[in-house]
């Protein structure tokens, strides 16, 4: 019914039951026309009114004696909307209007068979006539489809916020980034949140360049710095640590899926260090892509050539490089055409035919300690199952390599993905790293890249692209640019004009860290460093090599198994167990009343109630106590630390405290001072 195998459904109308379902001696008596009419009962109800033009179509083409799909018909080659982009009022309608262009040149209105369907309906809905009717305000896009094509119609709907032109003139501007958000700001009449303060940048670029907090030291120093270029000095800094070698080798894991359930321990080891080594060297994203997909050797040697060990089968491989590699969700068009986009069945099985001829084979002729060799074979095809025969090797979106040709396949794939123009292939690194530094991507999901989903601001994302592409696939270089610009820069607290946005970048997004980047925080912050099993001791949470390190904390707070390519593997999403175990967890009660603890360790350095609290401020959330909250807290400790109240006798006086016993309190008194800082949404949160 979607035209995904128009010859099946022919022969499913013409001979399937019998073909009882038509009647070309009486053509108004067939079933296949009867049915739909509601002449006869059945489950799918009316289908086609009487009279119309579909009950016209159909028993004009019975009349002609139900001829087969032709291939020498025109077919569609793309459609076209009208108008492909709209900025509407609340409350108000438009009707679209879609032409299907043909392979012979003709075109032809087909809105009235045009699915429709909305990205999302608080912005705007649209009926099956393609009516469209506005409900709220921001973008949206209308999806449309007839046959196997698809396009898009983008529908903007501004805010109603009055921006005088001097508040616009305003916005600072560091590089094209902000150039194209605050274009995008102003036609949706939003109004940016001012920057984040010096503590607040520190803090941010830390956690998203190395997972980890910046030390209480760092903080003061960056705080009295005045020299004017000190942001780009940090991030120089940042950059050039070990730290951030090591949580950019363990982010590169969770998306190339470095995991010792499916590599065995020295497989895994030698993947993750292939990782590390790439970040290491900064290598250039399309090398490293052109070496894991073209790796074969050893896998307990050849780190890269682990990557098809996550993926035995073609159609498996298939799968993971497109959603790993060009953000294409194909997964549905293994068993019929791709209801959302317009990847067909048969496009799917020519890309898995790329990696037919990856072959496995175990080292000395049998699975010893599971080690084994990738190898290139020169023969074998992927069958397509409903056509019973293979179809030729073809990247989605790219060209056609004959069945017989002599070119290694996955070396002729590596070398087309990662060309410059082949934006399905920076678009997904882009985004990636774009999602990761302001919160969430330019396209959501983050993997979804379809022309059905387009991004928020188009533009922006076509000139960083570019920019990438221009700085030959560098990363750092990528995330420089990001970090460096003002929509980065903006403050986490929004104003009454933006506070309902969540995908423009009007202020700075706040997310909570990481189940890795908190487990790192609680250690960093309390002083007592967590211990993994198997593990040498020492190593932060984002130094692991894998997800398969025993750890119930980062498993509630939702790391990800790394057993599929999928961005949804990571769970950001809060939940009760996750109150739980900071409210009463052991992992966090533990760290916190240690005698390494920072809080016993300051009470034993003699220092005032007031040095302490501040040190436990700056360690914990980068900043001194406000005023209000050092009054608050100095009288709330002064209170934990009297002695229990008792009900006064003429014979008994007031129960004394011991020094030991007023040490004793006062330790505890300031773990639970902790204990509050780090149950704190300012701690929990990147902001």
């Amino acid at each position: 019914m979607r035209g995904y195998a128009p010859e099946l459904d022919y022969l499913a109308i013409t001979r399937l039951s019998r073909g009882r379902r038509i009647d070309l001696a009486q053509p108004e008596k067939s079933l296949f026309l009867r049915k739909p009419l509601l002449e006869l009962s059945h489950l799918g109800g009316l289908a086609v009114k009487k009279n119309s033009v579909e009950q016209r179509i159909l028993l004009g083409w019975l009349k002609q004696g139900a001829l087969p799909p032709n291939p020498n018909d025109p077919r569609v080659v793309a459609l076209r909307v009208t108008p492909p982009e709209q900025s509407l009022a609340p409350k108000s309608i438009s009707q679209l209007k879609v032409e299907a262009l043909f392979s012979d040149g003709t075109s032809r209105d087909v809105s009235h068979w045009t699915r429709y369907a909305t990205n999302d309906e608080n912005v705007a809905t649209v009926t099956d006539e393609g009516n469209v009717s506005i409900a709220g305000v921001g973008q949206t896009a209308i999806m449309l489809g007839y046959q196997d094509k698809v396009a898009v119609a983008n529908i903007l709907v501004p805010y109603p916020n009055k921006l005088s032109s001097a508040s616009l003139a305003k916005r600072p501007s560091s590089n094209y980034i902000d150039d194209h958000v605050f274009a995008k700001l102003s036609a949706l009449h939003l109004r940016a949140s001012p920057a984040a303060s010096d503590l607040e940048f520190l803090r941010r670029v830390t956690i998203d360049l190395t997972g980890e907090l910046p030390k209480s030291e760092t903080a003061r120093a960056y705080e009295n710095d005045r020299d004017p270029k000190k942001r780009e000095l940090l991030v120089d800094s940042l950059m050039a640590k070990p730290e951030f070698i090591d949580f950019w080798a363990y982010k590169w894991s969770d998306l190339l899926r470095v995991n010792r359930g499916m590599l065995k321990d020295k497989g895994m080891w030698a993947y993750y260090s292939y990782i590390h080594d790439c970040v290491r060297d900064n290598k250039p994203w399309d090398a490293m892509a052109k070496e894991i997909l073209t790796a074969r050797g050893n896998t307990f040697l050849d780190g890269p050539a682990n990557y098809f060990r996550t993926a035995l089968k073609p159609e498996e491989l298939a799968e993971n490089v497109s959603q790993g590699f060009m953000g294409i969700r194909v997964q549905c068009a293994k068993c019929h055409n791709h209801p959302l986009e317009k990847w067909t069945q048969n496009e799917y099985y020519g890309m898995a035919n790329l990696f037919s001829r990856v072959k496995f084979k175990a080292d000395q002729g049998i699975y010893i300690n599971d080690e084994m060799t990738v190898y290139n074979s020169k023969q074998g095809d992927l069958i397509q199952p409903r056509l019973g025969k293979p179809i030729a090797p073809k990247p989605l979106g790219g060209p056609v390599l004959a069945l017989n040709s002599p070119l290694e396949r996955r070396a002729f794939f590596a070398e087309w993905l990662t060309r410059p123009d082949n934006k399905y292939f920076s678009h997904a690194i882009v985004n990636r790293v774009w999602a990761h530094f302001m919160g969430r991507g330019l396209v959501e999901p983050v993997d979804d890249l379809r022309e059905t989903n387009p991004a928020t601001n188009p533009a922006l994302f076509d000139a960083l692209t570019a920019d990438f592409v221009e700085h030959k696939f560098d990363l750092r270089y990528l995330m420089r640019r990001i970090v460096a610009s003002q929509t980065y820069r903006l403050s986490s607290a929004s104003n009454s004009e933006n506070r309902k946005d969540d995908r423009f970048f009007s202020h700075f997004l706040a997310r909570r860290m990481t189940a890795e980047e908190l487990l790192d925080a609680l250690s960093a912050v309390t002083g007592v460093r967590e211990e993994f099993p198997g593990i040498p001791p020492g190593l932060r949470a984002v130094q692991l090599p894998d997800t398969k390190v025993k750890s119930d904390f980062m498993d509630i707070l939702g790391r990800p198994p790394r057993q599929i390519t999928c961005e949804c593997e990571r769970s950001q999403e809060p939940n009760m167990a996750q109150a739980l175990l900071f409210i009463n967890g052991e992992l966090i009660n533990r760290k916190v009343t240690s005698d390494g603890s920072i809080a016993a360790k300051l009470v034993l350095s003699g220092k005032s109630d007031a040095l302490i609290l501040d040190e436990l401020y700056w360690t914990a959330l980068g900043r001194a106590p406000k005023p209000t909250e050092r009054t608050a807290d100095l009288t709330a400790l002064n209170r934990a630390m009297q002695p229990p109240a008792s009900k006064p006798t003429a014979l008994r006086s007031e129960p004394k405290l011991s020094a030991l016993q007023l040490a004793e309190l006062r330790r505890k008194a300031f773990e639970d001072m902790l204990w509050v800082l780090l149950n704190s949404k300012e701690f929990l949160f990147n902001h």
